[in-house]
C-alpha cells in the first residue's frame, strides 16, 4: 500500500512539474533581442506565422489542486504583453543549433487579482517559438496559424501530436481546435483553442488532482466602428467648404486598458484616394471645384486590425457668380457704352466745324 501511495505521489509530482515547467518556461528564459517587429500604430501588422499583434495583452488564470488543497493562490493571475518579434531566430535555450524559426518577445507578469498590482515580472522574454520544419513550439499557450490567420487542420494535428508525446497519455482525440488525452488509469487532459491559435482553457487531471488554466481576456482584433456626418448634421450645403465629423466608437482592441486613439483616414476624391492622415477633430472637405448636385463623400479609417469605410450623400448648391456691375444686365451696359461713345463723337464733330 505504501508502494502504491509512493507511486501516486511520484505521478502527481511529475504531472504537476511538467505543467509548471511548460507554463513558466517563457517566464525564465534568458532575455534575447530579436529583429524589431514592433507596434507602429495603425500601420502595425501581425507577427509572422501568428495572429498576435504587437501591443496585444493576454491574461490567464489558473488553479492547481493536489490532495484537496491549492498549491497556487487563486487570487493570482498572469499577464503577458507582446512587444516585438521576428521571422527567423534560434529558440532561446535550445541545445540544437539548427532550431531556427519564429520568435515572439514580450513581458510576463504575475498579478494580484484583488489589487491588480504587479507581484513579479520578467521583461523582454521569449514567449513563443515555432519552427515549421522541425515542428517545435516553445509553449502550447499560443500556437501558429496559417496564411488565413486561423489554425489550419494540419497545424492543429501537429499540436495535438506534440502534446500527446509530451504527456505520453497513449490515447488521443481531437476535433477542430480542441484535443483530449487519456489513459487506462483515468488520467486525462483537455485543451480548447480559439480559432486564431490562443489557448482558451485547459484541464489536466492526474490521479484525481486537477490543474486548470483559463484565458481571462483576449483582444477583440476588430477594425474601427465609425459614423461619418457633417459637423452640424446638415446635408444641404451651399458653402465651398464642409466640415466632416468622424465619430469613432470607443474601443480597446489591444486590451491594454486604454481607449484606442491610433487611427488614420483617407478620402476618395475623383476616384483617387488621398494619403493616409492622422484624424483631427473635424475634417475640411473642399467643394470649390465641385458642380452643384448630389455628392457622395467616402472616407476610410484604419487601425492595426483593418479598414472600415463609410459614406454620406450631401446636396451641394454652388454659390452663384455675381455680375460685373450689380443690378445691370450685360445688354444695358453695352447700350450705355454705345450711347456715351455717340455723344463724344457728336461733340467732337461740332468742335471740328468751328
Amino acid at each position: 500500500m505504501n508502494i502504491n501511495l509512493k507511486k501516486n505521489n511520484i505521478k502527481k509530482i511529475a504531472l504537476f512539474g511538467f505543467f509548471l515547467i511548460t507554463f513558466f518556461s517563457a517566464f525564465f528564459a534568458p532575455a534575447v533581442k530579436a529583429q524589431a517587429i514592433t507596434y507602429d500604430g495603425a500601420d502595425t501588422v501581425h507577427f509572422p506565422n501568428f495572429s498576435i499583434y504587437p501591443s496585444e495583452v493576454y491574461e490567464m488564470n489558473y488553479t492547481v489542486k493536489i490532495g484537496g488543497s491549492y498549491l497556487v493562490e487563486p487570487e493570482k493571475y498572469y499577464r503577458q504583453e507582446f512587444v516585438h518579434g521576428n521571422d527567423s531566430y534560434q529558440m532561446v535555450g535550445s541545445s540544437i543549433s539548427t532550431q531556427w524559426g519564429y520568435g515572439l518577445w514580450g513581458a510576463a507578469y504575475t498579478m494580484n487579482a484583488t489589487s491588480d498590482t504587479v507581484i513579479s515580472m520578467k521583461l523582454d522574454q521569449q514567449l513563443v517559438f515555432y519552427n515549421d520544419s522541425i515542428s517545435f513550439n516553445d509553449t502550447y499557450l499560443y500556437i501558429p496559424v496559417g496564411i488565413s490567420g486561423v489554425v489550419t487542420p494540419s497545424i492543429f494535428s501537429w499540436v495535438a501530436d506534440y502534446l500527446n508525446v509530451s504527456y505520453m497519455f497513449g490515447e488521443i482525440y481531437h476535433s477542430i481546435n480542441s484535443v483530449h488525452f487519456w489513459n487506462s488509469t483515468y488520467d486525462y487532459a483537455k485543451y480548447n483553442f480559439t480559432s486564431d491559435g490562443i489557448l482558451e482553457n485547459s484541464v489536466i487531471n492526474g490521479s484525481g488532482d486537477t490543474f486548470t488554466l483559463i484565458l481571462m481576456s483576449q483582444p477583440a482584433q476588430l477594425p474601427a466602428v465609425l459614423n461619418l456626418a457633417t459637423e452640424d448634421g446638415i446635408l444641404n450645403i451651399s458653402s465651398t467648404n464642409v466640415k466632416l465629423d468622424l465619430n469613432i466608437t470607443d474601443a480597446d482592441n489591444n486590451n491594454d486598458g486604454v481607449i484606442d486613439t491610433d487611427y488614420l483616414y483617407r478620402t476618395l476624391i475623383d476616384s483617387t484616394w488621398t494619403s493616409w492622415t492622422p484624424i483631427s477633430a473635424l475634417i475640411d472637405y473642399d467643394l470649390s471645384s465641385i458642380p452643384s448636385g448630389a455628392l457622395n463623400i467616402t472616407i476610410e479609417v484604419k487601425n492595426m486590425y483593418g479598414i472600415t469605410q463609410d459614406q454620406i450623400t450631401i446636396q451641394y448648391t454652388a454659390p452663384s457668380t455675381p455680375d460685373a456691375i450689380p443690378g445691370y444686365s450685360t445688354l444695358l451696359i453695352v447700350g450705355l457704352l454705345a450711347l456715351g461713345a455717340s455723344v463724344i463723337i457728336i461733340r467732337y464733330r461740332k468742335k471740328s466745324k468751328k
